[in-house]
């Protein structure tokens, strides 16, 4: 027993171990100056003929505070010799919704309209995010060229909104229903992280509630979703993440809930949720059989 854990500790350590990169910080992907509209490239110095794939990290932090400069998890994807990029978008102290989507889709742009200068492949693009992360990727893959929803922010608006896969880490997904979940903070006030995002208590704001709420973008041609979601999350209900599966699944569209027995807020997060994501961004990165489907996992393992 313990030389197969051993053996699938290394497999999973050598899948994602990052290469030597390049790092470009800061580009301002709107023109307007702002540091919080900005975002920084993490390449692989070695090159290759083909246009690499991109990873699109987007923080969380309750969407009223985080930063581009720390893109965790998401670096161990560089070991697939794919680019990351990790962004910056406006707080909720700045502006409320929908200006992070608008931010989001933004960059999203801007990389696609950018990607024969850096050497990427437009049309690989995963994006993964955490927390307020998770439900801004969520929400991208929901919303793929929305003309009410993309914003016209950037000089590239030429460019689409799709994106290859969605890797959500415990996002929100249903602001409506939030509070009735189980949860250690109140979702509705005005001071929560949603009240902030939406501009006041989210039962005064069901209809902006609801635009806002990925679960209620769903339709039959959203991108593919990855989400991992403990059940024992304190912050954001696991009922959110198998929500936002099941409608999913309803509609035909691939979505993959992998859920990690007494996880919490993203701890417990072991080896087995590292080897998915890299199963997962192999198949939409490189073709590859896509070996994951529903399943369960143990805190830490």
């Amino acid at each position: 027993m313990k030389s197969r854990l051993v053996i699938l500790l290394l497999s999973v350590a050598v899948a994602i171990a990052a290469p030597d990169l390049r790092q470009i910080n800061d580009i301002d992907y709107v023109g307007n100056a702002n540091p919080r509209q900005t975002l920084d490239l993490y390449i692989p110095k070695t090159k290759t003929e083909s246009p690499q794939p991109v990873v699109l990290w987007i923080h969380g932090g309750a969407w009223r505070k985080g930063s581009k400069d720390r893109p965790g998890r998401a670096l161990k994807a560089a070991g697939l010799n794919c680019a990351i990029v990790s962004i910056n978008y406006r707080l909720t102290s700045e502006k409320s919704w929908p200006a992070q989507i608008h931010d989001c889709k933004a960059a999203l742009r801007w990389v696609k309209a950018n990607a024969k200068k850096y050497n990427f492949d437009a049309e690989r693009i995963v994006v993964w995010g955490g927390s307020a992360g998770g439900h801004l990727v969520a929400f991208l893959g929901t919303t793929q060229n929305h003309p009410d929803l993309d914003g016209k922010l950037g000089s590239h608006t030429d460019q689409s909104t799709s994106v290859k896969g969605v890797i959500n880490f415990f996002g929100p997904t249903d602001f409506l229903v939030m509070n009735h979940q189980g949860s250690s903070m109140d979702h509705n006030a005005a001071s929560s992280p949603e009240g902030q995002l939406l501009g006041g208590e989210v039962s005064t704001l069901k209809a902006r509630a609801k635009i806002a709420s990925p679960f209620h973008q769903v339709s039959s041609d959203d991108a593919p979703i990855l989400t991992v979601h403990g059940t024992k999350d304190p912050l954001v209900p696991y009922l959110q993440g198998k929500a936002l599966d099941d409608e999913l699944d309803a509609l035909k569209v691939p979505s993959i809930l992998l859920t990690v027995l007494d996880g919490g807020h993203g701890r417990g997060f072991g080896p087995s949720v590292d080897k998915a994501v890299i199963k997962f961004l192999r198949h939409h990165f490189f073709d590859e059989d896509l070996k994951i489907k529903d399943s369960f996992v143990n805190a830490g393992q």
